[in-house]
């Protein structure tokens, strides 16, 4: 009982040891969508017509970089974009650029719009490229990243009845259309985003933190004790783990193509809230059964998170399958990355007093004490 107070003092300090302002799912986005010549056959590209560009920017990223919001409300209007039109069309030419052929195309804004993505505000603009010459399109620019690691803009293209995807990122900001669309190009690139996704990710990281921590313990009379060997461990692991996949692999599918839809802010919310329980259940070994359905209610909750990522994307089909199935891989290789550099330390770290004294109950408490601040942002 003492060393549950002291467990729960230490989780109070914890609280304020908590970054204000951490958020796993804030990375900017935006959509860029083209409509391209179709191809003539020979893989060179047609060489009529313009580009059609559309590009779907998040207000919030936007008013950074030119004064719109008039009226310092904190809300964007149909006026105000068309107050600072002349601003805007200027900012968002000199951020990207489009070539065909290799030679540049002369971009120009035709139309602005206000959209909703995912309950956030937009600024849809509308462009035309004219090229000089055919060939295959290709799009770069700073895209209003400006270096940051954590933003992407995801690309979706059609030519003629061929649907093609990208993402463009500080790292990579330029996208070349393919001669021949590949289902495995799209698959490799969207393991990455996978991967990437989770490593920003601070709730997922915590909340498969805390399925780690009691992994390398049991319950025995009401207190944490280290587990007998490698092969109970390896049990206990494999069965929270397959079941946390198994749940957020089907959600993320569901959200994906659109069968099920679920508003962005309660998925947050809920996200924030496994977190808190996951914490609290691990002070408690005698709840330590919970941690099953926990791990696969929670999955559930998680997968409608990563969805977010994808749900946009102008995709459907078999255009989307390579991307879906790359984006889940990707999320699982970055999960079991985590499991092999944390459970080899825990594992050896499991039969000392401290382990279990302190390490535990204080790093459980600060993690669920993450996801009570983290409730609090998003409510």
């Amino acid at each position: 009982m003492k060393k549950l107070i002291a467990a729960l003092l230490w989780c109070l300090v914890a609280t304020f040891s908590v970054p204000q302002t951490a958020f796993a799912h804030a990375a900017g986005t935006s959509y860029l969508i083209l409509q391209l010549p179709q191809s003539d056959g020979d893989g060179n590209g047609d060489s009529d017509g313009p580009v059609a560009v559309r590009w779907d920017l998040s207000m919030q990223d936007i008013v950074w970089t030119v004064f719109v919001d008039a009226d310092y409300d904190g809300n964007v209007t149909w006026q105000e974009v068309q107050n600072a039109s002349v601003a805007l069309s200027s900012a968002v030419l000199a951020q990207i650029s489009v070539q065909r052929g290799g030679a540049p195309c002369a971009l120009s804004v035709s139309d602005f719009a206000l959209a909703t993505r995912g309950e956030e505000n937009f600024l849809s603009v509308a462009m035309k490229a004219v090229c000089p010459q055919g060939g295959l399109t290709g799009v770069g620019g700073a895209l209003f990243m400006s270096g940051d690691a954590s933003q992407r803009v995801l690309l979706s293209a059609a030519r003629g009845e061929e649907q093609l995807t990208g993402v463009l990122s500080a790292a990579a900001p330029t996208w070349q259309e393919p001669a021949v669309a590949s289902a495995w190009q799209s698959f490799a690139r969207f393991i990455g985003e996978g991967v990437w996704h989770v490593l920003i990710g601070y709730d997922h990281i915590a909340f498969v933190l805390l399925l780690l921590l009691p992994s390398v313990m049991r319950p025995v009379a009401g207190k944490w004790q280290g587990a007998s060997g490698l092969s109970q461990v390896a049990r206990d692991m494999v069965t929270i783990i397959t079941a946390f996949t198994i749940a957020h692999s089907i959600t993320l599918a569901l959200a994906v193509t659109g069968t099920v839809k679920v508003p962005a802010q309660p998925i947050e919310i809920a996200i924030a809230a496994s977190i808190a329980v996951a914490g609290a259940v691990n002070l408690w070994p005698r709840l330590s059964k919970l941690r099953l359905p926990l791990a696969f209610g929670f999955g559930l909750v998680h997968g409608f998170g990563f969805a977010n990522a994808l749900s946009e994307i102008d995709a459907e089909g078999s255009a989307l399958l390579p991307l879906l199935a790359g984006f889940n891989i990707g999320v699982e290789l970055a999960q079991l990355g985590i499991v092999a550099l944390v459970l080899p330390v825990i594992y050896t770290m499991r039969a000392t007093r401290w382990y279990a004294g302190a390490v535990l109950p204080l790093g459980s408490c600060m993690l669920g004490m993450a996801g009570v601040v983290w409730l609090f942002q998003r409510v």
